[in-house]
């Protein structure tokens, strides 16, 4: 079946100061490698603490997993310069479903980009005012890679009418995930979790900040990985996709974007769902334009690929929800901010002018005579081979060509079908459904047969002309 990190870093010996004081770290290099990543963690043991640091892009703030109420803020140095106090955004149900728990969990903030810090001052207090014990301040350079200032490219985008096709996308390897990373907490983090299929979509926002360059994009999303899997413990970045602000779609969490990766986003809402996440604060900003087209673009191509409206609702963690929902929307919450939330009746427009408001291909014709609740949902959703369309659902693929028409494959078929490269087999694509003969079964291809004998129970390939 065609389904198929940040790199290892030194953990340094921080240097912990509590109350104001600032005692200076010697750096042996005045001017460090741009190109070198480091993953820094300062315990916060009294209210505050005040450091000065190895240069750092991103900053967060963690503590033990089932500490709520936790008000947490920094302020960095940059060019021998303080900024001003900003307080971190908390948002406990960005992650893994409790039930479905990664690796070690911490809680924390929200990261935030801080491009080019060599000090910082952080505090975390509980609703009492009291030290969180165990708090950490998390400091991460995320490196500067050659491919940063390259435009988008990796996944490419695919051409066709109906379904909606796969926008164009900066693949995990072009935004320079390492994904050794995804060993981190443990093997069973190495392989993909998959949900069942893909229902519906949840918007949100980092609440990052807003006037990012278009080459520390990459660089941002390399950190946020860091964080996700170093400082809160889960197996790989939490969203499916990410969006900036110029409009460029990142491919997020590992396992095949074209499938339903199951992510760590909106909590027991995780499954059957995948996250979209704005790059930015759009609480009291409105999201660009293009932001808002990118996030329309790859929402229509996963809901269009699974026959999915945008305008309907489905029944989530026994909640009905819209198909294409806010985070706020599960929960009491800010996120995905409130000018972009005021934007989800125009993105939900938009995605399903984009999909052309029906499902009409041969695929789905095919699969709605067979019966869903036979076939089962979409699994890997409808798309291009090498010679015609294919989606998988639970039960059966369904292949499609002009000179074939729709066929599927089930059973034992399927499996020797896949293992032959399915769309792309010597064989061609199936021109029959499978029909009894004595002895067993047979299947028609394009370039040959698939016999089933009853007797041994193997399914044979036979190449031949096909009359």
């Amino acid at each position: 079946m065609g389904i198929t990190a940040m790199g290892k870093t030194t953990r340094l010996l921080p240097l912990v100061l509590t109350a104001a004081a600032l005692v200076p770290l010697a750096h042996e290099n005045p001017s460090p490698d741009p190109s070198r990543r480091s993953y820094q963690e300062i315990p916060l043991d009294g209210l505050s603490v005040r450091a000065q640091t190895e240069p750092y892009g991103m900053v967060g703030i963690t503590w033990p997993d089932g500490v709520r109420d936790v008000s947490a803020r920094v302020r960095v140095e940059r060019d021998g310069k303080w900024t001003d106090w900003q307080t971190l955004h908390v948002e406990d149900d960005h992650g893994p479903d409790p039930s479905a728990p990664e690796g070690i969990a911490r809680s924390g903030t929200e990261p935030l980009w801080v491009a080019d810090a060599t000090g910082v001052q952080a505090s975390a207090v509980t609703g009492a005012g009291a030290a969180v014990a165990g708090a950490k301040v998390v400091l991460i350079q995320p490196g500067v890679l050659g491919s940063d200032s390259e435009d988008v490219g990796g996944v490419e985008a695919q051409a066709g009418k109906a379904p909606y096709p796969m926008p164009l996308m900066v693949s995990r390897k072009r935004w320079g995930a390492d994904e050794r990373l995804r060993a981190y907490n443990g093997a069973s983090c190495v392989r993909p979790k998959y949900t069942t299929t893909v229902l519906a979509a949840f918007v949100h926002h980092t609440a990052d900040r807003n006037d990012y360059t278009r080459t520390q994009v990459p660089a941002m999303v390399r950190a946020m990985y860091a964080y996700h899997v170093k400082s809160r413990g889960w197996c790989d970045l939490g969203y499916n996709f990410l969006v900036d602000r110029f409009g460029r779609i990142f491919e997020g969490r590992a396992g095949g974007a074209q499938l339903p990766v199951l992510g760590a986003h909106t909590a027991s809402y995780n499954a059957n769902s995948f996250g979209v996440a704005v790059i930015g604060n759009f609480e009291q900003t409105a999201p660009p334009a293009a932001m808002l087209e990118s996030t329309a673009r790859v929402i229509a191509w996963k809901l269009d690929a699974n026959y999915r409206s945008p305008l309907a609702t489905v029944v989530l963690d026994g909640n009905r929800l819209h198909t294409v929902s806010g985070h706020r929307d599960t929960k009491p919450t800010a996120c995905p901010g409130t000018q972009l939330y005021k934007q989800l009746g125009w993105l939900k427009q938009r995605v399903n002018t984009l999909m052309g408001g029906s499902f009409t291909t041969p695929i789905y014709v095919f699969a709605q005579k067979l019966g869903f609740r036979n076939i089962g949902q979409p699994f890997w959703g409808e798309h291009p081979t090498r010679t015609g369309r294919a989606a998988y659902f639970g039960t059966r693929d369904v292949f499609y060509s002009v000179a074939t028409g729709p066929h599927s494959t089930a059973g034992a078929f399927r499996t020797r079908f896949r293992r032959l490269g399915a769309g792309s087999a010597r064989i061609g694509l199936p021109i029959t459904e499978a029909y009894q003969v004595a002895g067993g079964a047979r299947q028609k291809f394009q370039r040959g047969w698939l016999v089933w004998d009853r007797r041994d129970r193997q399914v044979q390939l036979v190449y031949g002309r096909v009359s």
